[in-house]
């Protein structure tokens, strides 16, 4: 277990490779990469404690990150429709029309430690992690 939780670890720091991401000029961090990979797959917007939830962190967390976006006009605040007291996080126009560029990046980036793999040691992997028993929470929606 121990070797499995090293492995692991060493695969997450590849990926991310110490550094954050480019988007639209500006860098990202990975929690703000993924933030900005959910908010696009909801074209209605989400709410803080709905990014809370996917990340596993406060609500304070989120604002945090929220903010650095909205500085970068990368998102943006709205009421929500039904319910003024509630906020949705969206993206911006800007930063929509950028979200393709930004995510053939990332997957580039990204898929640099999986390269020494075939495509059928890749599909064996995402097999047996798929097979893990994570928390219904954790898990991100297919994509």
């Amino acid at each position: 277990m121990r070797s499995l939780l090293a492995e692991m670890r060493a695969v997450m720091r590849g990926m991310h490779s110490g550094h954050g991401f480019r988007f639209a000029g500006f860098t990202v961090g990975p929690p703000q990469a993924r933030i900005l990979f959910y908010i696009a797959s909801k074209p209605d917007g989400v709410s803080v404690k709905d990014l809370a939830e996917i990340l596993s962190v406060t609500s304070g967390a989120v604002t945090q990150f929220i903010d650095a976006l909205v500085e970068k006009g990368l998102v943006r605040r709205e009421e929500d429709q039904n319910d003024r007291r509630l906020l949705r996080i969206k993206l911006t126009d800007y930063a929509g029309s950028k979200f393709n560029e930004f995510k053939k990046g990332y997957f580039a980036t990204v898929s640099r430690v999986f390269s020494s793999l075939s495509d059928e040691e890749i599909l064996q992997l995402t097999a047996l992690l798929k097979k893990a028993n994570i928390p219904s929470n954790i898990k991100e929606p297919d994509k």
